[in-house]
C-alpha cells in the first residue's frame, strides 16, 4: 500500500535542520507516511529527511516577515501539486498563522487538514511581557478570533491537555481531537549527579513566571546557604532579570545554550521548577522527569497532566510567591524526598513519554484523520 503524503508548516526558525535532534521524527514517520516539511531557518535550502523532503526560507525579523512566509509555502504548494501530485494531508504547527496557510494549503490541494494546538492563546497571561502598544492590542484581540476560525474548518485537533480548549462547541462536534504529549527525547536524558541547585530553564520572564521564583528563593535562600538557582535562558532585557536578582549572591544567569547541551544542565541540578502563569505542557517538565529530578511546577493549564503532585512533583498556585517558598524550602531541606518524587517521575517517564508511545499516537491521529 502506497505510504500516504503529508504537509508540515512549522514557523520556525529551525536552528539546525541537519542534526538527528531535528530530522528524528521525521525519520520515525517515514516508516509510515512521507512528505514534506515548510519551516524558516537562518539560510533557504531543500534536503530529504528520511521520506520527507525539508523546504525552509531564510528567516528575517521584518514587519512583512510573515506575509512573505504565507507566499514562500503557498508556492511551494502550489508547485508540489502540479509537479509532483496533491498532498493528502496538512498538519500545522499551531492554528494561527501557520493554521491559515495551512486552511489555504488544504483548500488548494482538496486534502485532510489537522492542526496541533501548542499553546493556550486565550490566556491573558500570554501578553504579560513585553512594551503595550498596537501590535500587542491588535494581536490580543485577533489570535483567539484566528484560532477559532481554523479550528473550525479542520477535520482533525491534537491537543496537549483536555481542557486546552472549549470541546463542548457546536463546532467541534465532528472534529477527531486527540490529546497526547509532544515529541520529547526522553533517552538523552539522565541523571549525572546532584548539585546543590535548583534550575530554571525557559523566558520569556514574566509568562514562564521567573519574577515569582526569584522572590520565592530570596524568602527562604537564607536557610539553605549551600543551595544556589539558576536562571538559564534569552533574555532580550537582561536589565529587567538583574532587578529582580538584585545582586542576590546565591542567584546567577546561564546564558541560553544549544539544545544538545541540556541533558548536563538538568541532569546535574538538585531541583528542577517551573512556575508558569501559563503553559501549555512544558517540554522541560518531562526531560527532567525523564532524568529523575525532583520537579515543582505551576498548578495551571497543562502542567498538571505531566506532574501528578506529590507522588512525582510538586504543584504550587501560579503568582503565589509563598507557596513556592515552602515547597522549594521543603525539597531543599528534604534528600529523601527529592530522591522519591525524582524516582518516581523517572520511571513514569520510560512509561508514558516514550518515542514509541509519542509516535503510536501520532500515527492513529493521522490514520483516523486521513480515514475521515
Amino acid at each position: 500500500m502506497p505510504k500516504k503524503t503529508l504537509l508540515y508548516i512549522n514557523p520556525g526558525p529551525t536552528y539546525w535542520p541537519r542534526s538527528l535532534i531535528y530530522q528524528e521524527q521525521f525519520i520515525e514517520l517515514s516508516k509510515t507516511f512521507k512528505g514534506y516539511i515548510f519551516t524558516t531557518s537562518p539560510r533557504t535550502e531543500t534536503f530529504p529527511i528520511g521520506d520527507f523532503i525539508y523546504l525552509s526560507m531564510k528567516s528575517r525579523y521584518s514587519k512583512v516577515y510573515r506575509l512573505k512566509y504565507f507566499f514562500f509555502c503557498v508556492w511551494k504548494a502550489i508547485k508540489i501539486l502540479t509537479q509532483k501530485g496533491k498532498v493528502d494531508l496538512v498538519s500545522t504547527y499551531d492554528p494561527l498563522i501557520t493554521g491559515l496557510i495551512g486552511f489555504v494549503i488544504s483548500r488548494i490541494h482538496k486534502s485532510k487538514f489537522g492542526v496541533s494546538v501548542n499553546g493556550v492563546y486565550t490566556s491573558s497571561a500570554q501578553w504579560i511581557d513585553g512594551p503595550d502598544g498596537l501590535e500587542k492590542r491588535v494581536k490580543k484581540f485577533f489570535y483567539p478570533v484566528m484560532m477559532y476560525f481554523v479550528l473550525k474548518h479542520v477535520d482533525g485537533i491534537k491537543l496537549l491537555f483536555k481542557n486546552q480548549i472549549d470541546c463542548s462547541k457546536k463546532m467541534f462536534k465532528n472534529k477527531i481531537i486527540y490529546v497526547f504529549p509532544n515529541f520529547v527525547q526522553t533517552y538523552r536524558f539522565r541523571n549525572i549527579r546532584e548539585d546543590k541547585e535548583i534550575l530554571f530553564s525557559g523566558f520569556p520572564f514574566k509568562l514562564k513566571g521567573v519574577d515569582v521564583l526569584i522572590e520565592a528563593f530570596k524568602k527562604i535562600s537564607f536557610k539553605h546557604p549551600d543551595w544556589k538557582l539558576k536562571i538559564l535562558g534569552w533574555y532580550p532585557n537582561l536589565e529587567e532579570l538583574n532587578n529582580a536578582i538584585d545582586g542576590h549572591l546565591q542567584i546567577y544567569h546561564h546564558k541560553a545554550v544549544p539544545y544538545e547541551e541540556m541533558p548536563e544542565h538538568i541532569g546535574t541540578c538538585g531541583i528542577f521548577v517551573l512556575p508558569s502563569r501559563s503553559e501549555a505542557m512544558g517540554r522541560v517538565l518531562v526531560e527532567a522527569m525523564a532524568a529523575g529530578k525532583p520537579r515543582i511546577g505551576s498548578n495551571v493549564d497543562g502542567i498538571p497532566s505531566v506532574i501528578n503532585d506529590g507522588v512525582d512533583g510538586l504543584l504550587v498556585e501560579p503568582r503565589n510567591i509563598n507557596d513556592l517558598a515552602e515547597k522549594l524550602d521543603l525539597l531543599m531541606g528534604n534528600e529523601e524526598l527529592r530522591r522519591k518524587l525524582g524516582k518516581a517521575g523517572e520511571i513514569r517517564a520510560k512509561k508514558e513519554f516514550t518515542k514509541d508511545v509519542y509516535f503510536s499516537n501520532l500515527t492513529n491521529f493521522y490514520n483516523e484523520v486521513l480515514e475521515k
